[in-house]
């Protein structure tokens, strides 16, 4: 039985990909800035910190699902926590890295995040993962910079696969309580035209793709973790409205969002 080494595992991607693992008969180490309160809620699996310790599991392991990250919703977007968003990926990404090199383990593998909204306004074309994370806003910004800082593992023969994780959706958590938030006031809120193009994947479509990539070899370079079709932003909050029976939507004009 191998151990995989996931980053992130005490989130909510992460840990279900860290279930997902473990019923395909691998052993989880996961990786938290708070592992004892992560160790009370899923003791089965082996916790450590992000200490020195993350490396030594890295190299030992040779396998490593990077999911490291603050969460963009928990707080707003000020200077301070673009900065703590960027650092809690990109560092960690560099030190992981690091330490696949010096692994001795004969099939190294990382599958390390980003995010599918780099590939920032592409109008009506299609994106595949032949596009370009582009610094066209933060989150392009940021994902160039975490891509950049996992590809130099591939020199050293790690199979790399970059997660570019869309929009998770879910009803306990990711961007759906939020959607659904404003109906409970009566009307639910849509943001400028409502034309935006929304690349969006459920919980469970991206965990498995997820844990796909690191069990299957085909898997290689960019992989886009998203739904077949994406859908635009007015169309997912009439969608919300249509289940809760609170079909009316506000529009909030652009340049107030």
């Amino acid at each position: 039985m191998r151990d995989v080494v996931v980053t992130g595992a005490n989130g909510w991607i992460g840990s279900r990909v860290g279930s997902l693992l473990e019923q395909r008969g691998l052993r989880v180490i996961g990786v938290s800035r708070q592992p004892e309160r992560a160790r009370a809620k899923r003791p089965q699996w082996r916790w450590i910190g992000t200490g020195a310790e993350l490396e030594e599991a890295v190299e030992r392991a040779g396998v490593v699902v990077n999911l490291a990250g603050r969460n963009p919703v928990e707080r707003p977007w000020t200077p301070e926590f673009v900065t703590e968003m960027r650092a809690s990926r990109i560092r960690t990404t560099e030190r992981i890295v690091a330490a696949l090199r010096r692994s001795p383990m004969p099939e190294r593998i990382l599958v390390s995040g980003s995010g599918a909204l780099g590939y920032g306004n592409t109008g009506q074309d299609s994106v595949t993962e032949d596009h370009s994370i582009r610094r066209e806003l933060m989150p392009g910004d940021m994902a160039v910079d975490w891509e950049a800082a996992a590809s130099p593992v591939e020199e050293a023969g790690v199979r790399l696969v970059v997660a570019r994780i869309g929009v998770v959706l879910g009803a306990e958590a990711g961007a759906f309580p939020m959607l659904r938030a404003p109906f409970d006031n009566g009307a639910g809120l849509v943001f400028g035209t409502g034309r935006q193009w929304v690349p969006w994947v459920h919980i469970a479509d991206a965990a498995r793709l997820i844990v796909d990539a690191v069990l299957d070899a085909v898997y290689r370079g960019p992989l886009n973790v998203v739904a077949p079709n994406p859908a635009r932003h007015a169309e997912i909050v009439a969608a919300i409205g249509d289940v809760l029976g609170v079909p009316r939507a506000n529009v909030v004009p652009a340049e107030q969002v």
